[in-house]
């Protein structure tokens, strides 16, 4: 079968016990930052006027928020919060292009914004 193929599991090198105290450094340095409370205002770009609700959990151990925020509302919300919805609430548009032969393929086109998060903190 030409549409399967195996993967051979690879071997891992454990980590020493300084890299994982620097890598468990920079994720708590990480998850500070991304628990500091911005002030902003939310806009549904998708659908004017409507609102949103999610489930959001940033880091293990953390308990699981549900939120709901309304279009042109403002919020105080942490950082984390307003950086996945920025960067993660958002998708590609499908664009037809056509191939040096002259073919159509279907390619990715511009990414869409959903929602943002606008802040209004200014530093």
């Amino acid at each position: 079968m030409s549409f399967v193929r195996e993967v051979l599991p690879t071997k891992r090198e454990k980590l020493s016990s300084e890299a994982k105290k620097k890598a468990s450094d920079l994720v708590e340095a990480a998850r500070v930052e991304d628990a500091r409370l911005v002030k902003g205002v939310f806009k549904n770009v998708e659908s004017r006027g409507g609102d949103l609700t999610f489930t959001y959990r940033g880091y293990k151990g953390e308990p699981t928020r549900v939120y709901t925020l309304n279009d042109g509302e403002e919020y105080t919300i942490p950082l984390g919060v307003a950086k996945h919805i920025n960067r993660q609430c958002k998708y590609e548009e499908s664009a037809h292009l056509v191939d040096k032969d002259g073919k159509p393929i279907v390619g990715a086109g511009k990414p869409t914004q959903r929602y943002e998060f606008t802040s209004t903190d200014y530093m």
